[in-house]
């Protein structure tokens, strides 16, 4: 017995490689919640470490696989049985997608016991970490805008990437005014780092995507979100964001915004305006909606007065890069209704409070001397 036992130990590795070759997750199964326990020359016993592991390996039809797996490594195959926390099992027909019903050994516990909160801790601990050094390999890499999107997730999932569950797939928790930023363009510059970054630390992750964090609400939900409600319908204040159906997550001192970015230029449209002389200073108006003479109802990102004259911020991300004929003839059309200056301001130079200081300084400089 101790020899057989040390060649299926030695064939094992072979057996998993097989198994990956034919289906992700059956290898992904049994390389962390399956050891060999016994293995006679004519059978196999592989003991699972939870109840949860082996029903999904006996559901989703990987016990085939492994046979076929088996078949490839060793021949004669043995046959497999299969016990969980290697506990007496008790023998159930069990009906297979392939074929008639076979021979399936399970335990009789029937409530799985709960992951190992450390275990839970540490797949947490590493999803960060991937985050954090993907983070960093973008800034070093020179792409400043993905980076600055990573510094704002809020947290990592690891989700079935199809219905079979054969690999899985990584979603950035975000706040929901950021998904539309993660375009096609971005998440696929952020996922080759993503995928090695996760590779050297021994998770394979399928694929990358962002989903809008889940809203945080008491029982008196209600009540708050009416009272919301009503308070957004008397003002014009961030109507875009309302417009949305989203729940504006970023405020500062009663005025919202849709973007972290937007946050950063007000908050340097304020230095500029602290630093001005009370007669000659200006007015920030955030995301305020107004009607222009095309008879269109928008909403810039600031709109700003300085010495007689009305000027526009925008704050655009790589979004606009595909709508510069859109831009352009919104432009004009602010410039015929009265707008004498529109500054457009990239997300990606909102990083540095000196460069956004001095965007902010040129465009004040560019309105005041308009003739």
């Amino acid at each position: 017995m101790a020899g057989k036992m040390a060649d299926i130990q030695g064939l094992w590795p072979q057996v998993l490689e097989a198994a990956k070759n034919r289906r992700r997750f059956t290898w992904m199964l049994l390389g962390h919640n399956a050891t060999v326990l016994s293995y006679d020359g004519t059978t196999l016993t592989l003991n699972w470490n939870n109840q949860g592991a082996y029903d999904n390996f006996v559901n989703s039809g990987s016990r085939s696989v492994l046979e076929d797996a088996l078949a490839a490594v060793l021949n004669p195959p043995p046959a497999v049985e299969l016990v969980v926390e290697g506990k007496t099992p008790s023998v159930l027909a069990h009906l297979t997608p392939e074929g008639p019903a076979t021979q399936v050994h399970v335990s009789v516990a029937v409530t799985p016991p709960d992951p190992s909160p450390q275990l839970v801790e540490a797949a947490t601990s590493t999803l960060h970490l991937v985050l954090a050094q993907t983070a960093f390999l973008m800034h070093e890499q020179g792409n400043n805008q993905a980076a600055a999107l990573l510094v704002d997730v809020e947290d990592v999932e690891l989700v079935p990437g199809n219905r079979f569950g054969d690999w899985e797939d990584a979603v950035l928790i975000v706040p929901p005014y950021l998904v539309p930023r993660f375009t096609e363009e971005v998440t696929a510059a952020i996922w080759p780092v993503f995928e090695h970054v996760a590779g050297r630390h021994g998770l394979e992750v399928g694929g990358i995507t962002a989903a809008p964090a889940l809203p945080d609400i008491g029982h008196n939900w209600q009540q708050v979100l009416q009272e919301r409600l009503a308070k957004g319908a008397a003002s014009n204040q961030a109507s875009r964001t309302r417009a949305k159906g989203i729940v504006p997550l970023l405020s500062k001192e009663g005025f919202v915004f849709d973007s972290r970015e937007e946050v950063l230029v007000y908050e340097a449209l304020k230095r500029a305006q602290a630093a001005l002389p009370q007669d000659s200073t200006i007015s920030i108006f955030p995301l305020p909606m107004g009607r222009v003479g095309s008879g269109n109802a928008w909403t810039p990102d600031f709109l700003i007065t300085v010495a007689g004259r009305v000027g526009i911020i925008e704050v655009d991300g790589p979004h606009h890069q595909r709508r510069f004929g859109a831009d352009s003839t919104r432009d004009r059309h602010w410039r015929n209704s009265g707008i004498v200056h529109i500054e457009r301001i990239l997300v990606e130079e909102t990083s540095a409070d000196a460069d956004l200081d001095a965007l902010v300084r040129q465009f004040l400089t560019r309105l005041r001397e308009y003739r």
